[in-house]
């Protein structure tokens, strides 16, 4: 080894170690349910370049041992059985991986020593057939020729025999009847038969039975040409029999030369055996490579001059393909989001011309449907027979993404609790104090006007009071009592409240309750807030009068309430937040925007679920389902 490949060999090991560490960190750092550790398959991949064979045995070995460590280390956000099934099934996928690619490229390096051996052979075979074509020729000049000429074919004869005993595929030579007059020592090795149970006998001795019919039109054919040789390979692969009744296969050059009129045919044989063995280990070896890419969990793709060439079953169900035709073929940027394209390319250039391996980037793809996904990418560059490529790995992080959203939206309203019950402690016992100020005030004055502005002080304060509770009832909701509960009552009794305010506003209350209708588990006094919420967001957007639907039925296992309006509905893009805190379309000073996101919230905690359906001018339909019962 050179002191420059020593130098390259120091540096990749350099990097590779840099980057096993840094991933070990990764790991380290991140909680438990991340699957960060499959990252050690980039320097895995990178190892198995290197010229010893065993090294990335050593690597699938180490990183091993940084999973188990790094599981161990790991902030705990899964079960740890979990976890460590998880680490232990991708484990067995590295060192599968590691075995194949092994496999693969001792295949490969036999295959070449097999091509170097085959050339070297081809190299001596084409020598001796030169040299019996000499020898041919001069035996022919002796048969015309005086005493010096037959002395001079005599010592050609005893070069040509060393030429031919010596060479390292089978020589025959054969006369017009098929019979064996030459069979040299690599003959004698190659159908474990001594040349001298050869000479004399037929070569159907050595061609299966089943080929000789075939064999004999060949020769006739081939007599009748005028053609003199056919180079080797040009009969195709033939099947050659052994003494001892092994069949095998064999490439073969043939040639012919008549002697006085007689015919007699030369063939130079070559077993093929184990280069068809090398060719078979190399098939199996990619076929298992191909098996372990199918069936990875994630997706995979390769890429040639700005096309798609390969894409696995993940990698066609990432992008929402039904079928390879779908992909493969196309350029890769028709996949990318055009946020990403401009980022994507230049990364590209970086692989191609400096093969430089990207670390992992969370971009966006845009799936066959037109919709989006959001992944995380690692890619690399590979150079094989057809050129340069890029191997490229995509984990779907959609979900992750969304969790996190959900954990950010979790925190804020934590946040918002805090500052809630903060408020009601500071603001409730002040606004106490002025209410009953202003009650005793009520009571003992006379004039008009003044009993008019403490009127106006005590209903702002019990508007206050109102916000306040709906702030500690989003912030402290307490865990329902849930018991047996006739919905259809609590309905009623819902409509009773509001039966004065109903017919000033001239809306008509639509009841469709089933009798039939199973009790519901719940708690009553939530779902009375339920309704009272639902109807009082009915009311709202009727204020030209209009209808009150309310409906009740089995649903399978649930029931399901329904409260329609005929007002002037929501539009499209309100209907995604109107569950949000302290989003409302109200006026100022008409609504908190608590409401609904304490209705949603009551619902989630009996296990139901709650649905909006609106459009705009025609009105509004909420559904709820909960469990019924046992």
């Amino acid at each position: 080894m050179n002191a420059s490949t020593h130098k390259v060999i120091m540096v990749e090991s350099g990097a590779v170690l840099v980057l096993t560490v840094a991933i070990f960190i990764l790991d380290v750092l991140t909680p438990l349910g991340w699957a960060d550790w499959l990252l050690y398959f980039i320097p895995l991949v990178v190892m198995l370049q290197s010229p010893r064979e065993r090294d990335p045995y050593y690597f699938a070995a180490l990183a091993t041992l940084l999973t188990a460590v790094g599981g161990y280390l790991s902030p705990s956000d899964i079960h740890p059985w979990v976890a460590l099934f998880n680490r232990f099934l991708g484990m067995l996928v590295m060192w599968a991986f590691t075995w194949l690619m092994v496999r693969q490229k001792r295949a490969q390096a036999f295959l070449v020593g097999a091509e170097a051996a085959r050339l070297q052979a081809e190299t001596r075979r084409e020598a001796a057939v030169a040299a019996r074509e000499l020898a041919e020729s001069s035996l022919t000049g002796a048969l015309h020729r005086e005493s010096q000429a037959a002395r001079e074919l005599l010592l050609s004869s005893l070069r040509l025999e060393g030429i031919i005993q010596s060479a390292m595929d089978a020589i025959l030579t054969v006369d017009e009847k098929q019979q064996v007059l030459l069979f040299n020592q690599a003959a004698e090795q190659m159908f474990r038969c001594p040349a001298r149970e050869a000479i004399g006998q037929s070569i159907e001795r050595f061609i299966p039975a089943r080929f000789r019919e075939g064999h004999h039109g060949h020769v006739r054919d081939f007599a009748q040409s005028g053609v003199t040789s056919r180079r080797m390979g040009a009969l195709g692969i033939i099947r050659g029999l052994r003494a001892n009744g092994e069949e095998f296969p064999v490439e073969a050059a043939i040639s012919q030369i008549s002697i006085e009129g007689k015919r007699f045919y030369t063939v130079v044989l070559r077993d093929i055996t184990e280069r068809k063995r090398a060719e078979e280990l190399l098939m199996q070896s990619e076929e298992r490579y191909r098996r372990l890419v199918e069936v990875s969990p994630v997706a995979i793709f390769v890429h040639r001059g700005e096309k798609i060439v390969f894409a696995n079953q993940e990698g066609l169900a990432l992008l929402g393909a039904t079928s390879p035709e779908q992909v493969v073929g196309r350029s890769p940027f028709d996949f990318i989001h055009p946020e990403h394209v401009e980022g994507v390319k230049h990364r590209t250039r970086r692989i191609v011309h400096d093969g430089e391996q990207v670390i992992p980037a969370e971009e966006r793809f845009i799936r066959v449907d037109g919709s989006v996904v959001d992944v995380e990418v690692v890619a690399a560059r590979f150079v094989d027979q057809e050129g340069v490529g890029i191997e490229v790995v995509v984990r779907d992080v959609s979900e992750r993404i969304q969790m996190q959203e959900q954990l950010k939206k979790a925190e804020r309203l934590a946040e918002l609790g805090t500052v809630a019950s903060g408020m009601a402690h500071e603001i409730g016992t002040p606004m106490n104090v002025i209410l009953g100020r202003a009650e005793y005030l009520m009571d003992r004055v006379k004039e008009e006007p003044i009993k008019k502005g403490l009127q106006t002080i005590v209903t702002q304060v019990e508007r206050i009071t109102k916000v306040m509770n709906q702030l500690l009832s989003f912030a402290r909701r307490q865990a329902p009592e849930r018991r047996p509960l006739d919905l259809k009552a609590v309905v009623e009794n819902s409509i009773e409240i509001f039966q004065e305010r109903l017919a000033r506003n001239r809306i008509q209350v639509e009841l469709r309750l089933d009798e039939q209708c199973p009790p519901v588990l719940a708690d009553a006094d939530q779902m009375s807030q339920v309704l009272i919420n639902l109807i009082m967001n009915a009311v709202h957007a009727m204020p030209d009068g209009g209808a009150l639907r309310v409906g009740m039925e089995r649903a399978n296992d649930m029931v399901m309430l329904t409260v329609a309006d005929t007002g002037h509905g929501i539009f499209p893009e309100v209907v995604k937040k109107i569950f949000e805190p302290f989003f409302t379309t109200k006026e100022f000073g008409k609504g908190t925007g608590l409401g609904l996101t304490v209705v949603k919230g009551i619902i989630e905690e009996h296990q139901g679920s709650i649905a909006v359906e609106s459009e705009p001018e025609k009105g509004t339909t909420f559904t709820v389902l909960l469990p019924r019962s046992p």
